[in-house]
């Protein structure tokens, strides 16, 4: 089948933006976090292994962190709240051991500077709860909070101007071949 011209011009500049797009979203969003990682700290309860982060009673912990809870799978895990309060915006759950769940908690927005912080969780119907302490200093989000957070609009700025740049190269190559015939 025969495609026009016009429509095969279409269909690059499509695939160029698609490509463009996915690999930058891609890069970023793999590579980038908004959040810090906390410590961990192996907790024993009612003869269970337990990971928690940040750690009981830790001190400076970074304003971006989020909250860790690693047990095992069969653990249901309810109710995870931080006192003060904090909304979490999103849960990440994986595999960390042969029959272990990793739960990454993340806060929706940076907490606040030196405030205690009370994690309050209920892990296989016994509750569990930690203390820590953020750090004074305020938050001074870096690159990798900015490139995190605006993936999507660089994403598409990237993807735009890549198929902007082919599509201009190709227009100048054949205005090009136009003139010298």
């Amino acid at each position: 089948m025969y495609l026009s011209k016009k429509l095969r011009f279409v269909l690059l500049l499509v695939a160029v933006f698609s490509v463009s797009f996915l690999t930058g979203f891609l890069a970023i969003f793999i590579s980038q976090s908004a959040h810090s990682t906390p410590p961990n700290y192996l907790s024993a309860i009612n003869g269970m292994d337990i990971v928690l982060g940040p750690p009981p009673n830790s001190k400076n912990v970074p304003l971006d962190t989020t909250i860790i809870v690693d047990a095992l799978s069969s653990a249901a895990l309810d109710d995870l709240r931080l006192a003060p309060e904090v909304p979490i915006s999103r849960v990440d759950i994986e595999v960390s051991g042969p029959l272990s769940y990793k739960r990454t908690f993340y806060p929706a927005q940076p907490l606040n500077p030196a405030t205690s912080y009370t994690v309050s969780v209920t892990i296989v119907d016994v509750p569990v709860s930690w203390s820590f302490t953020t750090t004074a200093e305020p938050f001074n989000p870096g690159i990798s909070f900015y490139l995190s957070n605006n993936v999507l609009w660089i994403s598409l700025s990237g993807a735009a101007f890549a198929t902007l740049i082919v599509g201009l190269a190709i227009w100048l190559r054949k205005k090009q071949g136009l003139d010298e015939s």
